[in-house]
């Protein structure tokens, strides 16, 4: 059983994330949508100007520890 207040660390540790490294992206207008639920962080982005390849790599050098997989849309 872990600590009870891991889930409030995990919650600074990616809100330190998100406001260091993502917002880089989206003030470039990249990406147009990016939210957090649970374990999972839906993206919708400009394939014009990004692609999802960039994404992924440029998020997986953020921290060693963290690492994305990412699930494509399969049904348009």
């Amino acid at each position: 059983m872990g600590s009870p207040i891991s889930d409030t660390i995990a919650e600074i540790f990616l809100q330190h994330i998100e406001n260091t490294h993502l917002k880089k992206l989206l003030d470039t207008k990249s990406i147009i949508f990016c939210t957090r639920y649970v374990d999972d962080i839906p993206i919708i982005y400009d394939t014009q100007c990004v692609n999802s390849n960039t994404i992924h790599e440029y998020m997986n050098q953020v921290h060693p520890n963290l690492q994305l997989n990412p699930t494509h849309e399969s049904n348009n």
